[in-house]
């Protein structure tokens, strides 16, 4: 008799993906405030062609935590960051019900924080190539290399409401996801200034 479900026990009994990639350079770790346990989500891309070679976790937490960690390393590994399609969070959501089974509401905390540590990887990533890159223009995309003035450029001619706007036009955002925050922020920046200018607009006429 087993305290999981047979797919849960599967994973935590043989996790094929734990442990550390000797060269991990994207790493994220995150804890919980509900259990006291904390996962780590380690990965080695390959900066060229930037494939992850390795996908590895550490955790200390319950068979769940173990099962989704171990399913999200499996499904990362040998993926290229371009083919992420932004690390939509609900379509790994989806994936972990699939092959596992939806996890009770008391264990859905496990997945999340899964998740998240795995963003929290990609950010720290996305940061380490942004230290090495020597262009002359700022960079916001790192999976395809697309540029702040590309982005600035794109918003400014098109005013886009959602993050999937300016993705469809030049692939930002597309990868692993970690720059999407900083996308909506400009988006949200230019349609701030817009409704300044047309208020500033309004009063020159109202005087």
């Amino acid at each position: 008799m087993t305290f999981y479900p047979a797919k849960i026990n599967a994973r935590f009994c043989r996790p094929q993906n734990a442990g550390k990639p000797p060269c991990a350079n994207a790493v994220g770790t995150r804890a919980s405030f509900e259990c006291g346990s904390f996962v780590r989500v380690s990965l080695e891309i390959e900066n060229g062609d930037k494939v992850i070679r390795q996908a590895k976790f550490q955790t200390n937490g319950c068979g769940y935590m173990v099962a989704a960690a171990d399913t999200i390393a499996e499904t990362l590994a040998d993926k290229q960051l371009t083919n992420l399609h932004g690390l939509r969070m609900d379509e790994y959501e989806l994936l972990l019900i699939d092959e596992l089974q939806e996890f009770p509401s008391a264990r859905k905390q496990c997945a999340e924080l899964v998740l998240t540590a795995l963003k929290d990887a990609f950010a720290a990533y996305r940061s380490h190539v942004l230290e090495e890159f020597r262009g002359e223009k700022a960079l916001i995309c790192t999976c395809f290399g697309v540029s702040e003035e590309t982005i600035e450029a794109y918003i400014d001619a098109t005013s886009p409401k959602t993050i999937e706007k300016v993705t469809e036009a030049c692939r930002a955002g597309g990868g692993c996801g970690s720059c999407r925050m900083l996308i909506q922020e400009m988006i949200d920046n230019a349609a701030n200034e817009v409704r300044f200018r047309a208020a500033r607009s309004r009063n020159c006429c109202d005087g």
